[in-house]
């Protein structure tokens, strides 16, 4: 009868007993609950906004992304379809999750889930981060764990958007004009509100770029100077009005028709995860917008094991 959390929109008291009812509908093992419970913990932070998350009208859905030795320990597949199905491990965390927000927060399309469409990560969202072929740190060294922990991060976000970069032939410099060009598109809330966003670089690219000398955090600086739209375009969407605390009119003059307002407003932003298989020369990525700053922000959390 352990409470874990209040589960929005429903505020359903969410129990180990009912947290692990939903794990064996989802097809967990034992061993995967304790990742479970890291997610829940994480989406439950203040900032994640899970009650919004919910219930909002945008697409966005909890994506889980696991990271450390906990990948290999059960078994997740950070490599090839690395979002698609075929992994017991990937599906059913991804699955007990969902199961819990619907069965216990109540977040049923039609009902409290007013998306106007959604998308399949609602269903099941969860990837790993590949480790053996990443020539960076892992995702969580990034968000001050130990690189030696596992961790699960949580984040709110759109489908994954497929970017072909070229990785095998392209120079550094064409790969991330590609990246950038892809990410910063008008019709996405993050290029609209900010907040937090997902690249998952393909480990072919990943290797290119770290043999050219760009560690990750090079990668984000080059992002955040590319990842830009004039603000002449910014005015074709009104998704937000200049009286909105997240318009780009926040923090620049809108009249100035050629200034270049950025996707990414501050380096911790964007997170930047290594997985996938290794494909064709052509340089596969992905790209996750968020929620702009209504929530989703990406939280973090240690999984613990039972002693």
């Amino acid at each position: 009868q352990q409470v874990i959390g209040i589960i929005p929109p429903y505020q359903g008291i969410a129990t180990l007993e009912k947290i692990a009812v939903n794990c064996v509908m989802a097809g967990c093992l034992s061993e995967y609950v304790p990742v479970v419970l890291a997610a829940l913990r994480a989406m439950l932070k203040e900032r994640f906004n899970l009650n919004g998350v919910q219930a909002t009208t945008h697409s966005a859905a909890p994506l889980l992304i696991v990271s450390g030795p906990v990948v290999e320990r059960l078994g997740f597949n950070s490599r090839d379809n690395a979002f698609a199905g075929g992994c017991r491990a990937n599906a059913a965390v991804g699955r007990a999750i969902r199961l819990i927000l619907w069965n216990i927060g109540g977040g049923r399309a039609g009902e409290l889930d007013k998306a106007v469409l959604g998308h399949p990560g609602k269903w099941s969202h969860c990837i790993a981060e590949e480790k053996e072929w990443n020539p960076w740190g892992p995702l969580h060294a990034d968000r001050r764990f130990d690189p030696e922990d596992s961790c699960v991060t949580v984040f709110a976000g759109e489908a994954p958007h497929h970017i072909m970069t070229g990785g095998g032939y392209s120079s550094p410099d064409k790969i991330l004009t590609v990246l950038a060009d892809s990410m910063a598109t008008l019709g996405n809330s993050t290029m609209q509100a900010g907040g937090d966003m997902v690249l998952v670089i393909g480990p072919l690219v990943a290797r290119h770029l770290a043999e050219k000398g760009y560690s990750k955090s090079d990668v984000r600086e080059a992002l955040i100077e590319r990842a830009r739209k004039p603000v002449r375009l910014m005015k074709a969407n009104e998704y937000l009005g200049e009286s909105h605390p997240f318009h780009f009119s926040s923090f620049m003059n809108p009249q100035e028709e050629e200034a270049l307002v950025p996707l990414i407003r501050r380096p911790e932003n964007l997170l930047i995860v290594v997985a996938g298989g290794w494909g064709s020369g052509s340089g596969i990525c992905a790209f996750i917008p968020g929620w702009g700053q209504h929530g989703g922000f990406a939280q973090t959390e240690k999984i613990e094991f039972p002693v």
